[in-house]
């Protein structure tokens, strides 16, 4: 009982109580001090000392019934609305661009920076801007940040030169504003909606096409139903060319490994995989450890050591 009160997280009070009631040890009694008899005086003659009577045991207590038992177990055991496999996960959101094609899809947890790429700096954003600002050039390295915490954003500037509106309200450096469906954000030159993202399902249809482009060139890689496809950069030195090669991606190929990511396909759906590469890979700018999956949805972001790939479908 007690091991699974401690597995389930169900050692409350009330569970110390129970434990307590099914406990085979039997408390020890306080014995209180009784007063000495007094000495009888010398001359009546003492009474015969009763005869002995064996030692009386301390009675322990019986175990509990089965069906107590079993009673008991079932207050440990979770209801199904406390079972985490019932629980509906947060709808997902998205920032997306009026001006072009560019969904961004948010994580319900953590954080991502958006920017543009600069090879010259130490850390690259995880939403790569700069081909959608190729022209006006009004997108800062490190512009905003988005913080999610259970499905709610948040936005913040990072100081950026051209500033940061939601609502046509220019936000302070430092401050942090909640985004609510409908929402119009800023960036610089460029206006994003801030709205509910689709699911894959009911963004593509029997004619789509799953793909892959480049956040700072904007070329795109079509991906298949099925199989796997290796994501780098060709070294003719070893004779090396990967199924979707980045290295014409002009100076954002210097970031990007040899063999950096695999794509999986299995039943219509897309899994990232890092191969080991030098600079790491992020999803949606959380760390992807070696050898560890990710489901790949609509609108998120491939960080390839700072070469950004945005998953989309298209019909």
């Amino acid at each position: 009982m007690m091991h699974r009160a401690f597995s389930l997280g169900s050692d409350t009070q009330e569970m110390w109580g129970l434990l307590q009631m099914n406990c085979l040890i039997a408390p020890k009694e306080e014995k209180t001090a009784e007063p000495a008899p007094a000495k009888p005086p010398s001359d009546v003659p003492r009474p015969a000392p009763p005869p002995r009577q064996p030692p009386r045991r301390t009675p322990t207590r019986i175990a509990q019934p089965r069906s107590d038992r079993d009673q008991a177990e079932q207050l440990t055991r979770p209801t199904p609305a406390a079972d985490v496999r019932d629980k509906v996960p947060p709808a997902r959101h998205c920032l997306d661009l009026q001006s072009g094609h560019h969904r961004i899809a948010l994580a319900t947890s953590g954080e991502i920076l958006l920017g543009r790429f600069d090879p010259h700096a130490s850390a690259n954003p995880d939403i790569d801007l700069s081909f959608d600002d190729r022209e006006s050039l009004a997108i800062s390295r490190r512009h905003a940040r988005i913080i999610g915490h259970k499905g709610n954003h948040l936005i913040e500037d990072m100081g950026s030169t051209n500033g940061t509106l939601v609502n046509g309200k220019r936000l302070m450096i430092g401050q942090k504003v909640l985004l609510l469906p409908g929402d119009r954000v800023v960036l610089g030159n460029h206006e994003f909606l801030y709205q509910p993202l689709p699911g894959l399902k009911a963004a593509s249809g029997p004619e789509s096409q799953v793909y892959l482009w480049v956040a700072f060139t904007g070329r795109r890689f079509s991906l298949p139903p099925w199989g796997e496809v290796i994501v780098g950069r060709r070294d003719p030195i070893v004779n090396f060319v990967p199924d979707i090669d980045l290295a014409e991606e002009e100076e954002a190929a210097q970031v990007v490994a040899r063999r950096h990511v695999k794509i999986i396909a299995r039943q219509g759906r897309h899994y990232v995989e890092d191969m080991g590469s030098a600079n790491g890979t992020k999803l949606n700018g959380a760390p992807l450890g070696i050898g560890a999956r990710g489901l790949l949805d609509l609108g998120d972001h491939l960080w390839l050591g700072g070469c950004v790939l945005v998953y989309d479908v298209e019909s």
